[in-house]
């Protein structure tokens, strides 16, 4: 019964190998975003003083998770030699890294996002959530800067990094 529709998606992406790229990359970044998620919310328990800095050993956590996925699995295809690949990748990531920590400076002391956004869940009704998102600042700061990363990040990666040759530079 689940065999079929497995099946008519496989042939849709073999029609389509962009927006198989497009998932793919979909799970690494989910993957690497948990992992930074993850790694941020560990660290800020033990660290809490430390809020920058635990956003960014996340984030380099991330990266080595999404770069290893992504080489080895979203562009596999794509690939001949591994190091000129990591140089690339460690450009682009590390331009987005510090837009990232700019975006989490703006946001935590600045722009106070969380408030906005904890206003709008109120007028919603949503005290619960209002209030959550009143105590969770750096949090939620954390998760707009991963969004905004993520956006520019697929753009790097494929534009950039792991980017498809043109037709006639196949075979040379």
């Amino acid at each position: 019964m689940i065999l079929g529709p497995i099946k008519k998606l496989r042939k849709w992406f073999a029609q389509y190998p962009t927006a198989k790229k497009f998932v793919k990359f979909g799970i690494v970044g989910t993957s690497s975003t948990l992992v930074s998620l993850l790694v941020f919310w560990l660290l800020s328990l033990q660290f809490p003083a430390l809020n920058l800095l635990t956003k960014a050993v996340g984030w380099v956590m991330g990266f080595f998770v999404g770069f290893t996925l992504n080489k080895f699995w979203t562009y596999v295809d794509q690939t001949d030699d591994g190091e000129k690949y990591l140089i690339k990748y460690i450009a682009v990531y590390a331009v987005t890294f510090f837009l990232y920590l700019g975006i989490n400076l703006l946001c935590d002391h600045f722009i106070f996002p969380n408030i906005y956004i904890a206003n709008i869940a109120e007028s919603f009704g949503w005290q619960l959530t209002s209030v959550w998102l009143n105590n969770n600042g750096p949090l939620v700061s954390n998760i707009i800067a991963i969004l905004l990363n993520v956006i520019l990040n697929f753009i790097g990666t494929n534009y950039l990094v792991f980017k498809v040759p043109e037709p006639d530079k196949i075979f040379e």
